[in-house]
């Protein structure tokens, strides 16, 4: 399943209107914040069609999973499902399951789901966080009308060029780079986003610059910023582009029709089956676009040609203004 798939759930009052790009979409938020009105209306619709008193438009298949039937289980409703959006209510614990984990890796659907607590069986991007925001009453119909509201866009970045410490959760190219990239710097690496905290708390004073792949990074956002908020004895900026090979597609060092296409339209080649993250996509599509020419690119060993002093600059353009004169 790949793609993007909107949806216009309506009851007499309210009017939600979002788009699904990931197989991994999280709808956060607090009780009376509309995620349980939304659920309802896209489950009682599905169920019993208009005669449910609500409308539901789409591009797409979907199921809401509310809760284990009896006699009926997760595994009995979702398994058969196939190039499905399925939206899952919190408080089913089946979830954070490394079983569960497996099935949504290897079943090629779409998954919503609305939860508070990190799902972190699962590697899911800080670009598909959502929080359902009211934007006043539509004239129009006269009802409220309801969006998803991205949560983790902006970050807060060193503001005076002083960098002390560069910290990257890659221990191979995406490492070297920065190592060249920022030599006045101490670079570490993290070997892993799940040693990021550690190897922060580990580092001696001064500001720091932490660098991850924020497209598997969204089940660890909320305890980093957490923990890198308390030290305040430094600042600490979290960068999170989707990936270091993503870096190097988007800089334009690579010149392709067909990558021009796909950046401008990710979601419609990314084939949730074969690709559990949008970071492995971008990895393979790099070492395919550059697999017979000079910039033959490897996750392992960087190669020179990456750190050629306008290579270097192109890439590091796509750094937050203020660090970029570093």
């Amino acid at each position: 399943m790949k793609g993007s798939y909107w949806f216009k759930a309506k009851s007499k009052k309210v009017l939600f209107e979002f788009s699904i790009r990931r197989n991994i979409t999280i709808i956060k938020g607090d009780s009376a914040t509309g995620k349980t009105t939304l659920l309802r209306i896209l489950y009682e619709y599905l169920r019993i069609g208009r005669q449910s008193g609500y409308a539901v438009s789409t591009n797409a298949s979907y199921y809401v999973y509310i809760r284990d039937e009896v006699g009926r289980d997760w595994k009995d409703a979702l398994y058969p499902l196939k190039n499905t959006v399925i939206f899952i209510e919190e408080n089913n614990e089946f979830v954070f399951t490394k079983e569960f984990a497996s099935y949504v890796k290897e079943s090629g659907n779409y998954f919503v789901f609305v939860t508070r607590a990190p799902l972190k069986m699962l590697p899911y991007s800080i670009h598909e966080i959502y929080e359902i925001i009211t934007d006043g009453k539509r004239t129009d119909i006269k009802e409220s009308y309801h969006e998803f509201k991205e949560i983790y866009s902006n970050y807060p970045i060193i503001e005076n060029n002083k960098i002390q410490n560069v910290v990257t959760e890659d221990s191979n190219s995406g490492y070297q780079f920065w190592m060249h990239a920022f030599k006045n710097s101490n670079v570490t690496s993290s070997n892993g986003n799940g040693n990021l905290i550690k190897c922060v708390k580990e580092l001696g004073l001064g500001d720091t610059l932490v660098i991850a792949d924020g497209a598997a990074f969204g089940s660890l956002i909320e305890t980093c910023i957490s923990s890198f908020q308390i030290q305040t004895e430094r600042r600490i900026s979290l960068w999170l582009p989707e990936s270091f090979e993503y870096l190097i597609l988007k800089s334009g060092i690579l010149k392709s029709e067909k990558l021009i296409q796909i950046l401008d339209n990710i979601p419609e080649y990314v084939e949730c089956e074969k690709y559990e993250s949008w970071e492995k996509f971008f990895t393979e599509i790099l070492i395919t676009l550059t697999a017979d020419g000079v910039e033959k690119y490897s996750k392992n060993i960087l190669n020179s040609y990456y750190l050629q002093d306008w290579v270097v600059d192109k890439i590091k353009e796509q750094l937050p203004i203020e660090v970029i004169n570093k």
